[in-house]
């Protein structure tokens, strides 16, 4: 008895009985010809084995996943030609081998899947979607969450396209189109019922709304939802016995986040989000759900001495189920090993494999001087992004000047030094920054970039920098580069998305704006805003509305939302609600005023920008304010270079 991973594929004739009772010579006639010229030669040429056979059925076996896909797939287009329909199902999962038979999960739950398939279609589990390779990910649409016979937890079901043609009348859909009678009055019903899901609080319906949608999405050719697992890593417990120490295990973590983020077969939840969740006694379920992840990682470091100890654990955030666990003891000296090791787990059971180039660079040392890391992460923990704390943002950046001084090479370190400077002059924390502050920036990023060309973080404190200096297009360019480099940090999507926004690239920076904030689900104001400035310039005005309604209803005196806000209500034609909007707006912020807003250029030198201020100036938005106002940075700094 042997127990083995394997890809099952288990097939089906629909109405095979019917058809016997109605001409029993033919249709076994036909039956056997489609066995041996079609079935059997498709199952062998793609290095399968069919392990047992039931009159109108089969089940076969794979090597790998992407052979089940391609046998799978030119079985069923080959029943295009004949009197009969199949169904198909495929799935990833442990068996037992005996003489030449297998049992187990793996073979019921992909006879679970065939069952349930569309005439002429071909359905599969969430293990064959995530372990497939990279370009076969538009093959798969979700049709939901299915309950099938015997298995305890829903399945999440994926449906397989069929063919080139599949968008054309007489490709995917006219093929199974005889199964498909009932299909508008279901998509009319659906719609209906996503609108009751809308309007009520009731999980059960919103879950039920769910895959309602996502069935019809499957059925209009809607954008389907990305497949990818999604993974949260929560803050690790710091078991060093001293509060001294807690910055360590933060750094790890926020590190091995990032090693992960790297990784385009993964969505990774960002560290703001997670880590908001500290200390907080949930169900890992729950855990799960507020945080969008299907998956959990969870740990604890403690640090004596010269020694390090680092256990962590995989959990199924559906489930609860403990997918595997390590301890790691180590010298301290070996802290990037450790992370290697950890990242490399974590993606092998996620994705289908890892690229031996993304484990090489998740185990490059960002420096050799472990004294220096331990400083850069001290000043993380002292300065976080996005605080107000002027004090703080000065004890980090002497910590990171005192990382540069025991090596001048550390790129990550030069990046978050030059973020000081930079944010400084912009949000004005220490009222001191001048340009030449954003000069020292800039230096210090485009020297990131330089000791380490594919260091994200490098890009995205350039693109922070040159935006703050009106240099839009390479700060778009930048933050191309960040997105590229990191494609889950959700900073840098935002950033890119502003840029987008400034440029006229609409649909893109609501696109990036979108993933952003799945990726950071407990993200600031600001990410929120940012969306609904996307969709307001994209025209889509009414998800700009309930987009921005949300943000007011979090944080009723938040400036930016409101802005965008008076602009959405007036395009559409509400004149008395854009002007008491723009009420709100001069009352949160004294400061605010159209000569302001011109300056800033929010939505670059495009011809929505004058539309923008058209519609603020309708609003009765206040021309100049009765005070003195400081002029925004890309004003200061043109006024500072004129003398």
């Amino acid at each position: 008895m042997e127990r083995k991973l394997a890809a099952i594929v288990a097939g089906d004739i629909v109405g095979y009985t019917r058809l016997m009772s109605e001409d029993e010579s033919s249709t076994y006639s036909a039956l056997r010809e489609v066995f041996s010229a079609l079935i059997t030669p498709a199952v062998e040429k793609h290095g399968g084995r069919t392990f047992k056979t039931t009159g109108d059925g089969f089940l076969a076996t794979f090597p790998s996943v992407n052979e089940a896909l391609d046998a799978a797939i030119e079985i069923q287009n080959g029943f295009a030609d004949r009197p009969f329909d199949m169904r198909l199902g495929i799935n990833l999962g442990d068996v037992i081998e005996v003489d030449g038979d297998m049992f187990g999960d793996g073979v019921n739950v992909a006879s679970r899947l065939e069952a349930m398939a569309e005439p002429g279609g071909i359905f599969v589990s969430e293990a064959v979607v995530r372990s497939a390779d990279r370009n076969r990910s538009k093959l798969f649409y979700s049709i939901g969450r299915r309950q099938a016979k015997n298995i305890p937890e829903p399945l999440a079901v994926y449906a397989v396209r069929l063919g080139a043609d599949e968008e054309s009348p007489s490709g995917w859909f006219g093929r199974t189109a005889r199964g498909r009678r009932a299909a508008l009055p279901y998509a009319i019903g659906a719609a209906a019922f996503v609108l009751i899901a809308a309007a009520t609080q009731a999980p059960a319906v919103r879950a039920i709304g769910a895959d309602m949608v996502d069935s019809f999405g499957r059925l209009t050719g809607a954008e389907l939802a990305d497949a990818r697992p999604t993974v949260a890593v929560l803050p690790f417990d710091d078991m060093s016995g001293g509060a001294d120490q807690a910055y360590f295990a933060d750094g790890l973590t926020e590190d091995i986040i990032a090693n992960l983020a790297r990784n385009r077969e993964l969505q990774v939840i960002a560290r703001n989000s997670t880590f908001a969740l500290r200390g907080q006694a949930e169900d890992i379920r729950r855990i799960g759900e507020r945080l969008g992840a299907g998956y959990v990682v969870e740990g604890s470091a403690r640090r004596a001495g010269d020694q390090l100890r680092v256990v962590a654990q995989l959990i199924d955030a559906r489930s609860g189920a403990h997918l595997w666990s390590r301890s790691y003891d180590r010298r301290v000296e070996d802290i990037f090993s450790v992370q290697t090791e950890l990242t490399a787990e974590i993606v092998s059971h996620l994705v289908s494999y890892v690229r031996e180039s993304e484990v090489s660079n998740a185990a490059e040392q960002p420096t050799e001087n472990l004294q220096a890391y331990d400083l850069v992460l001290q000043a993380r923990n002292r300065y976080k992004h996005g605080s107000k704390d002027a004090e703080a943002l000065i004890a980090s950046r002497a910590l990171l000047h005192r990382a540069l001084e025991l090596d001048p090479g550390y790129a990550a370190a030069r990046a978050s030094l030059g973020m000081t400077y930079i944010v400084d002059f912009v949000q004005n924390l220490t009222g001191r920054a001048t340009v030449t502050d954003v000069e020292t920036g800039l230096s210090e990023s485009r020297q990131a970039v330089r000791l380490d060309p594919n260091l994200a973080v490098g890009y995205q404190v350039l693109s922070f920098g040159l935006s703050a200096t009106g240099d839009y297009p390479g700060a778009m360019q930048a933050a191309q580069r960040a997105v590229e480099l990191n494609p889950n940090d959700p900073d840098s999507l935002m950033a890119l998305a502003k840029a987008q926004v400034r440029f006229g690239s609409y649909d893109e920076a609501v696109q990036n704006a979108e993933r952003a904030r799945r990726l950071h689900p407990m993200a600031p104001e600001y990410y929120t805003y940012v969306y609904g400035q996307a969709l307001y310039a994209a025209g889509r005005l009414d998800e700009a509305d309930e987009v921005l309604r949300e943000c007011l209803i979090r944080a009723p005196r938040e400036p930016d939302c409101l802005l965008i806000q008076t602009a959405v209500l007036s395009q559409r034609g509400d004149a008395q609600g854009a002007q008491r909007t723009m009420a709100r707006l001069t009352e949160a912020d004294p400061e605010f005023s159209l000569a302001s807003e011109r300056a800033l250029r929010r939505f670059g030198d495009t011809a929505l920008m004058e539309q923008f201020l058209s519609q603020l100036s309708e609003a009765n938005a206040p021309d100049v304010t009765s005070g003195f106002v400081q002029p925004p940075p890309q004003a200061r700094i043109q006024t500072a270079n004129s003398l």
